[in-house]
């Protein structure tokens, strides 16, 4: 996926929207995956941002977010579970 850089996370969009009923939460916290849904995106928090009622919860980085600072502004990247 092709991720764009946008003051503090990493976003990408998505062809389709994921099925989405919430629940909705608003404490991001600089690690969180959180699929975005007004437009249909995954994003990476990896520094601290203010956040929006429509984010939900979808995982947690667990590797150092300093890697996220030299990434340039827009990289294709994969994300996999562990």
């Amino acid at each position: 996926m092709t991720w764009n850089r946008n003051a503090g996370i990493e976003i990408t969009e998505l062809s389709e929207p994921l099925t989405e009923t919430g629940p909705f939460y608003t404490d991001v916290q600089a690690g969180d995956i959180v699929y975005y849904n007004p437009m249909e995106s995954i994003t990476i928090i990896y520094a601290h941002t203010s956040s929006v009622p429509t984010l939900t919860y979808m995982g947690r980085i667990t590797s150092d977010l300093d890697d996220f600072e030299d990434l340039p502004d827009t990289i294709d990247m994969r994300i996999e579970l562990q």
